[in-house]
Formats: C-alpha cells, sequence, structure tokens
C-alpha cells in the first residue's frame, strides 16, 4: 500500500510540473487579430517555429568609417521600422522545412557523405548537410541549399494555412524579412560589431575548424531580444535585392526593384575559417558583423545560405 502511494505521489508529482511547463508555454490566440498581443508564440503544427514580437523602432544600419572589416557598401544611415512585427527565434530547420516544401524526400546518402555534405540530396531539393559521422542528427540543424524562391514558397504556404486556418491577422502575412528589418532585429538596440559581446563562439557559430552547420541554438546565447544565431551557422535570405543603400528610403525601406543578387546577411559557419592564415579578427570575423551585407544568386543553391521568417506587414507580392 504504501509503494503503490509513493508511485502515484511520483506520478501526481511528474503531472504537476508538466502543467507548470506546458502553462509557461505561450497559447495560440483563439482569434487572428489577439496574435499581435503576444510576445511570443509558436506557429501551431510547424515542429517548433517560435516567434519573437519585435517592436516597432528606428535603427542605424551600416557601420562607421572606422569599424573593423568594413565594406564600402555599409554607409551608415537612419531608417525607421514604422509597425512591429515578429521575428522566428532560430533560422528555420531541416525537420521544419521538409514537411513543407518536400514531403516526399527521403535521403538516402546517409553516413556516406564526406563531411556530411551530398549533392545527391540537394539535386532533389534536400539539404548539403545529412547525416553523417560529423552529423548524427541533421534534423534540428539550419535547412541550407535553399535557393531564395523556395525560401518565399516555404513563407506563402505558411502564409496560406495559417490564413485557411483564420489565424492569420489582418493586413500581415509570413514572410522573408527585408534588409532594414534583420539589421533592426539583429542589432536589438546594438550599435557593436556583434550584437552581444563576449567571446564570439558563445553566440556565433563560426570558426577554423568548422566544416558544417550546426544545431540551432545549441547553448548559445540570444541578443537582448531573444534571437539566435543572428551571427553565423547560415547567410539568411532578406526580401530585397542587393544594391547601394538609397538614403531617400527612410521609412520601411524594400531595397530596388530588381538587381541580380539577393540580400542574404549574417555570415554562416566558415565566415571565420582560417585557411592557414594567422589568425586576423579584421579579416576572419568581417561577415558575421551586424553590418556586413551578403549578395548572392537567388537561384544557385549554396550549403552557407538559409533563412527564417517573420509575420509582418504585407508589402506587396515579394520581388
Amino acid at each position: 500500500m504504501k509503494r503503490m502511494s509513493k508511485q502515484l505521489g511520483t506520478m501526481l508529482s511528474a503531472t504537476a510540473l508538466l502543467i507548470g511547463a506546458l502553462s509557461m508555454l505561450p497559447i495560440y490566440p483563439a482569434r487572428a487579430q489577439d496574435v499581435l498581443a503576444q510576445k511570443a508564440f509558436e506557429i501551431p503544427d510547424s515542429l517548433g517555429i517560435r516567434m519573437l514580437r519585435i517592436e516597432k523602432g528606428t535603427v542605424t544600419m551600416g557601420s562607421p568609417a572606422a569599424e573593423a572589416g568594413r565594406w564600402d557598401d555599409e554607409k551608415q544611415h537612419t531608417v525607421t521600422i514604422s509597425r512591429p512585427f515578429y521575428m522566428a527565434e532560430t533560422e528555420i530547420t531541416q525537420e521544419q522545412y521538409i514537411p513543407v516544401i518536400i514531403p516526399t524526400y527521403k535521403p538516402f546518402f546517409i553516413n556516406a557523405a564526406a563531411y556530411g555534405l551530398s549533392l545527391p540530396e540537394v539535386d532533389r531539393g534536400g539539404p548539403f548537410n545529412t547525416v553523417s559521422r560529423n552529423i548524427l542528427d541533421s534534423a534540428k540543424h539550419p535547412m541550407e541549399g535553399v535557393i531564395w524562391g523556395k525560401a518565399v514558397e516555404f513563407c506563402n504556404k505558411i502564409t496560406e494555412r495559417e490564413k485557411n486556418a483564420g489565424r492569420l491577422p489582418d493586413g500581415y502575412i509570413y514572410r522573408l524579412p527585408t534588409e532594414a528589418e534583420w539589421e533592426y532585429a539583429c542589432r536589438a538596440g546594438s550599435t557593436a560589431l556583434f550584437n552581444v559581446e563576449g567571446a564570439i563562439n558563445t553566440f556565433s557559430v563560426a570558426g577554423p575548424n568548422l566544416e558544417n552547420t550546426k544545431l540551432v541554438k545549441e547553448g548559445r546565447k540570444p541578443n537582448a531580444w531573444g534571437l539566435y544565431d543572428m551571427h553565423g551557422n547560415v547567410y539568411e535570405w532578406c526580401m530585397d535585392w542587393y544594391s547601394s543603400y538609397d538614403d531617400s528610403q527612410t521609412l520601411d525601406p524594400t531595397g530596388p526593384a530588381n538587381g541580380e543578387k539577393k540580400v542574404a546577411r549574417g555570415g554562416c559557419y566558415l565566415s571565420g575559417k582560417l585557411d592557414g592564415r594567422a589568425p586576423n579578427p579584421t579579416i576572419d570575423q568581417r561577415c558575421l558583423r551586424s553590418a556586413y551585407r551578403g549578395k548572392f544568386l537567388p537561384d544557385f543553391p549554396m550549403p552557407i545560405i538559409g533563412f527564417r521568417i517573420v509575420l509582418a506587414p504585407d508589402l506587396g507580392k515579394a520581388k
């Protein structure tokens, strides 16, 4: 009898802990417009896409002339983000992306690809990084090898699904961030080279000995607004075509109407790789800085490029 009572007590304690943990999770509101009152929420049936509220405000994009590693296309200018939006806490992972875009995909090059990279997988719309001696489970690694159009397609499918479910707030859609939204969210009020101070390996996945992406978050520090891996892991696609900054676009800028390459921000796991050189932070970390502007052909898959999504004002059809 005592044994049964003890077991029952253990079960009740475990149940109480579970209920307590569940009560701390954001509950998706019953009404679509109530979503915009949340500080954070998880998109239903998304395998953990957690969205964090980013308040409206201003940011000085670019870098001062004296910043170490600065490029010439980083002219400082101030822009205003006029409405709040939500940004994914992490980059979209393989397990979140694959069921939406390639639901019939099944990897077949398991444990065979050198350094985890598999071109046959990419040819089928899958990631470069697969299960291998370097990566035991790639499900929670960021999805990479994503061309810009597929990232947009992912956002459109989530938008359509949430709209059909009656959970999409009026005037908002899921999409890629604009370059201005990305830098505003990355900096989170900071003005330094990086959005978090301290040893770079505590908030970034980049360095001389890395050959692959890493699990999203994986013990690293978020920035002041709770966003992980804004420096490193994979570059993140933005909506904008790449061009010189347009000083006349000061309110919710979206970049030029057309171009050759798309902007991708944040650097990647290879950005700090030394390739036999002596360490030089000015060179090694320059592509990881908050101000750095990556630019890539939109339809060429690369193992260093992924994306994260925003729930943000509808700015018109993706360009």
